[in-house]
């Protein structure tokens, strides 16, 4: 029995040489731990800064791109509503010309038919009650609402255009508030994310390219957002877009106002066409006769922000209104004949004239190999004048004369160009053997339209200046630019004592800090990070209140307000360059290849906290 228990002792304490083994390889292995998880847990850190801060940016500027939107939209709106207040000036003008126009065609046509059929007698007292009914049905009426709507078009026109001004004024602050802003919070919410982490090289480089690419830095070509400004002659091409939007945003009233009363007297209207056939067997031959006579009276008028196109600046605009009423005549004959062969085809030649909507139109063509000789059309006037009114609105300097309205097309200004004869000639005159007679107060549209009177206001300078997005084809990124941010963080700076591992000019153990991830534990003695985001454009389709009524996909512009922001994942490209600038390899692999000592180009670059 004592010998067994004194064999029991003898084995007392083996195990501790096992124990004390384990230990050192659970200590650096506890170390080993700690360090991975110190590492990794301040780069999720630095990371998270990262991402906080690439959102934070494109988030600033989708709110910029949405409040150019807004801003872009309420001046097109004022826009809109001068071309109304010009409009009702044109209407009012036109309501008083009927006078003149029905005084005009009482001494051409009334007065002589009614004088030869009293023999003389009874031309006084119809003159007097024609004329009478024309100025007060017309005349009076048409002055007083013309005195009362000048008065508010030239009060509105000028209100709305230094609203305008204001706008521009504030979209262009805040465009430039949300860059300086947007360089703010990349600072504070790195160091906020991440105390102690500062922007790298990397990070200072794409913000400057960014900055570049987006911030419509004047003098920096192919930037994704242009400031337009009205003195500036390249920049005539932005405006005449601009100025299209605001056509095209016009309400009916400005766009086209106006309507058609048919005149069905017997015999007319004359509405014929026939197709007269036979078949041969072989062949069908045919004709087809088509024959129409009408009389209508037509009212037509619009608004339009019209380019005067002589000068050098891209802002010579003007707001000008037409408004004239015709009886308007419809004429059309053709005939067409053929022969259609089941082998060859249609064979068939053709003869046709027409007169409608201001234009005599006519066409001869022969049956093929010849075809048409001759297809032309050609303004002329299609109608008795019954009114001509206009107005506009312009300094003098932007102001629209007499040869810029000549050659307007019969779709402008609500189809009132198809008036001719009150657009350009006046009324129709009787030749004779005397001089020919035309009422001198007749108006024409582009003689009135010119003069000081009919400009309702004479402060309207055109557009104002606006910022706008570029052609979608920018390199730039998707829709936006792309926004790259990098941080880093330095190995010093991950723990809260800034201890380091020795006593500096001791080089004795700091027993604080036994931990410390010396220069070999992290590449270039930096925690680094890269984050991609971007500014994008999508008008949601599954909510009845955005979405749009004719179901059209609709594209971003600085005109459209749904710009949003997201994260994007890196490219291969984004993080190579990220780790040969931030990371510093770039400069090793240079002195690698070509053995010259580069310097760090980036050391001139401003250090952010």
């Amino acid at each position: 029995m004592l010998s067994r228990i004194s064999r029991i002792t003898q084995q007392r304490g083996q195990a501790m040489v096992f124990v004390m083994l384990f230990l050192g390889v659970v200590g650096l292995s506890l170390v080993f731990l700690y360090k991975a998880g110190k590492i990794t847990s301040e780069k999720m850190q630095v990371q998270n800064a990262a991402d906080a801060a690439a959102y934070s940016v494109s988030i600033t500027e989708a709110r910029d791109l949405n409040f150019m939107s807004y801003t872009n939209r309420s001046m097109v709106a004022n826009e809109v509503a001068i071309g109304q207040l010009v409009g009702m000036a044109s209407w009012a003008t036109h309501w008083e010309s009927f006078a003149y126009y029905l005084l005009a065609y009482d001494r051409l046509f009334i007065q002589p038919l009614v004088s030869a059929a009293s023999l003389g007698t009874a031309t006084g007292p119809i003159e007097t009650i024609f004329q009478t009914a024309a100025r007060v049905g017309f005349q009076t009426p048409g002055k007083l609402f013309f005195n009362i709507f000048k008065v508010v078009a030239n009060i509105g026109a000028t209100v709305l255009y230094n609203i305008n001004k204001a706008y521009s004024y504030a979209q262009t602050g805040y465009h430039y508030a949300s860059i300086l802003y947007g360089l703010s919070a990349y600072v504070d919410l790195v160091d906020d994310n991440a105390p102690g982490a500062k922007i790298s090289d990397f990070g200072i480089l794409s913000l400057i390219a960014h900055a570049m690419t987006y911030g419509s830095i004047p003098g920096i070509p192919g930037s994704f957002t242009t400031t337009y400004k009205p003195t500036k002659e390249e920049d005539a091409e932005g405006y005449q877009r601009f100025a299209a939007t605001v056509n095209g945003s016009r309400d009916e009233f400005s766009r086209k106002r106006g309507w058609t009363l048919p005149l069905a007297i017997p015999p007319l209207p004359i509405d014929f066409n026939k197709r007269f056939s036979i078949d041969l067997g072989i062949a069908e031959l045919y004709v087809e006769v088509e024959f129409k006579f009408a009389l209508d009276l037509k009212k037509e008028g619009g608004s339009v922000l019209r380019f005067k196109g002589d000068t050098a600046t891209g802002n010579k605009f003007s707001w000008s209104a037409a408004d004239t009423t015709e009886l308007a005549l419809t004429f059309k004959f053709r005939v067409e004949a053929g022969a259609n062969i089941p082998v060859i085809g249609n064979i068939s030649g053709e003869v046709s004239v027409a007169l409608a909507d201001g234009n005599a139109k006519g066409k001869l063509r022969l049956p093929n190999p010849i075809g048409t000789l001759f297809d032309f059309t050609l303004p002329f006037p299609t109608g008795a004048p019954f009114s001509s009114g206009s107005a506009q609105a312009a300094k003098a300097t932007n102001a629209l004369k007499a040869s810029d309205l000549i050659s307007v097309s019969t779709d402008s200004y609500g189809d009132a160009p198809s008036n001719r004869a009150a657009w350009t000639a006046g009324i129709p005159f009787i030749p004779g053997p005397g001089p020919v007679f035309v009422a001198p107060n007749v108006p024409v549209v582009t003689l009135t339209m010119p003069t000081i009177q009919r400009r309702v206001n004479k402060t309207y300078g055109g557009l104002p200046m606006y910022t706008d997005t570029n052609d979608q084809g920018s390199p730039w990124g998707f829709e936006a630019p792309y926004f790259l941010a990098g941080v880093v963080k330095d190995s010093e700076d991950i723990y809260s004592d800034n201890a380091p591992l020795k006593t500096e000019g001791t080089g004795s153990i700091n027993s604080s800090n036994y931990f410390y991830l010396d220069d070999k534990s992290i590449a270039d003695e930096e925690v680094a990070a890269i984050s991609k985001s971007e500014v994008y454009y999508d008008r949601p389709q599954d909510l009845a209140y955005f979405r749009r009524d004719d179901g059209h996909v609709e594209y971003g512009s600085a005109f459209n307000p749904y710009w949003q922001a997201r994260l994007v994942e890196t490219t291969y490209a984004d993080r190579t360059v990220a780790l040969l600038i931030q990371q510093k390899q770039i400069y090793g692999l240079l002195n690698t290849l070509v053995n010259i000592n580069f310097p760090d180009p980036t050391s001139w670059l401003p250090a952010f906290p």
